[in-house]
């Protein structure tokens, strides 16, 4: 099997451990990406929302003018750059939703909006089908720092500069960021409100995945865009770059091993790794 697309753990591997910001101007061209998992992708998506729709959709009552700038850049992009997707089919589909909720269904992202509101920006709401043991409804109405806040270490490395790119983001300019797990599930809806399909009691490395998320950074006149899109590999193939995710795993101080449930596993994933 050919190897991940992304491999973020590469650029950590040889260095001690810290949060890295990691952005990268973005062509705006490759915004949104569509590939041979667009149709199971937008499958799952709709199963999510029709079993979980309080976890997978949230928005402030007063998002809709951004929502619909976001629909709008949406649907430019694929007639513009994925003319084979039949968008008039699938627009008809979602005529009747929430534009965010609209948007969300066209692509194989999840949507995060933040927006102004009394003087500060906070989450206005997504749609978030893939979340990765994180739940989206109690970021709603939160700051970046409040969102960051269960991750350890994270505002104290990075909570400067991620408040000054946010204020430096002109519309026209865009961003992206690769972050990276590894999990024992190939289920993409991990919430973490107890509505996840149960994961195995003790999966054995060879289960595992590593599950990476390629996040863009957009400013719209009216709201700040993420996007996050989740690429899947399982370590059984033996594709990832074995020294490099080793390496990686080795690094990773406990308090971050822990928040990624890694402290117990990734030892014995990194040895078995090693294995011949």
């Amino acid at each position: 099997m050919d190897a991940p697309r992304y491999e973020p753990y590469r650029d950590v591997a040889a260095e001690p451990f810290r949060w890295r910001l990691g952005l990268r101007p973005l062509d705006l061209r490759d915004w949104l990406e569509v590939d041979e998992h667009r149709a199971a992708d937008l499958a799952r998506k709709r199963a999510v929302m029709a079993e979980h729709p309080h976890t997978a959709f949230r928005v402030l009552p007063d998002v809709e003018t951004e929502s619909a700038e976001v629909l709008a850049a949406v649907v430019e992009h694929l007639a513009e750059h994925h003319p084979d997707v039949d968008l008039a089919r699938e627009r008809e589909a979602v005529r009747s939703l929430h534009p965010l909720d609209a948007a969300g269904r066209l692509v194989q992202e999840d949507l995060v909006i933040m927006v102004e509101r009394g003087g500060r920006l906070i989450c206005g709401g997504g749609s978030v089908c893939f979340p990765n043991r994180w739940d989206l409804p109690s970021k709603v109405g939160r700051s970046m720092a409040e969102i960051h806040a269960p991750v350890p270490g994270l505002n104290d490395a990075l909570g400067e500069p991620v408040d000054q790119v946010l204020a430096r983001l002109a519309p026209g300019r865009a961003y992206w960021r690769l972050g990276w797990g590894i999990l024992d599930t190939d289920e993409l809806y991990q919430p973490l409100d107890g509505t996840a399909p149960a994961r195995p009691a003790a999966a054995a490395p060879i289960d595992h995945h590593l599950r990476v998320e390629r996040e863009t950074l957009r400013r719209f006149p009216g709201c700040v865009l993420f996007t996050i899109r989740t690429h899947l590999t399982p370590l059984a193939t033996r594709s990832v770059d074995i020294a490099a995710l080793s390496a990686a795993l080795d690094a990773m101080p406990d308090d971050v091993a822990q928040y990624k449930e890694l402290d117990r596993v990734g030892p014995a994933i990194a040895a078995w790794l090693r294995e011949p």
